[in-house]
């Protein structure tokens, strides 16, 4: 893995982001209950929301860049539906067991983040029930992993194919896993 976030903090509303040893960001306490704010170093602020397309879901978060210099608007960066999100064309998944490791090592080792190369399903939001309890069954290819919540912090570690959104996609997976 090229790169290995590390988040700490008492609460998921006071948490500091670490990168390779280096502070980048911090999560605050969102307006509202139901989100958070993603702060970096140099000020750029993102709203993550687990209210994704209109709906509350479990393990799903949308993340929305603000944009101050241009009023209200907010760009949607990344969108996270019960584990699965999309990112140039390709289908991932968080928490998945990926192709070639054993089943024992899912119990008790890191959550792996996978691609799903051969999924097929390309529009998230028409998953429905049937298919979402199958979703298990999917393998990948490993493109990532997380691991820990407590003093220790949470470890995300990602691929260079991800490099691009870690930051959102550190952030999310703590706010998806010590809030859920």
């Amino acid at each position: 893995m090229n790169s290995e976030y590390i988040i700490k903090g008492p609460r998921p509303g006071q948490s500091k982001i670490f990168l390779d040893g280096n502070e980048i960001g911090e999560i605050k306490k969102g307006e509202d209950p139901t989100t958070f704010k993603l702060v970096n170093k140099d000020g750029i602020e993102w709203i993550l929301t687990n209210n994704v397309h209109g709906n509350v879901r479990p393990f799903s978060i949308s993340v929305f860049e603000q944009n101050k210099t241009k009023g209200d608007s907010s760009k949607e960066v990344l969108t996270i539906i019960e584990h699965l999100f999309k990112y140039n064309g390709k289908v991932y998944m968080l928490t998945n067991h990926p192709e070639g490791r054993h089943w024992n090592e899912y119990l008790s080792g890191p959550r792996y983040i996978s691609r799903l190369d051969n999924f097929p399903y390309s529009d998230l939001t028409e998953l429905d029930h049937h298919i979402k309890h199958r979703l298990r069954r999917f393998r990948g290819v490993s493109v990532g992993e997380a691991s820990g919540l407590g003093i220790e912090g949470h470890h995300v570690k990602v691929s260079k194919e991800l490099e691009d959104i870690g930051l959102f996609i550190a952030a999310s997976s703590y706010l998806l896993y010590s809030t859920a």
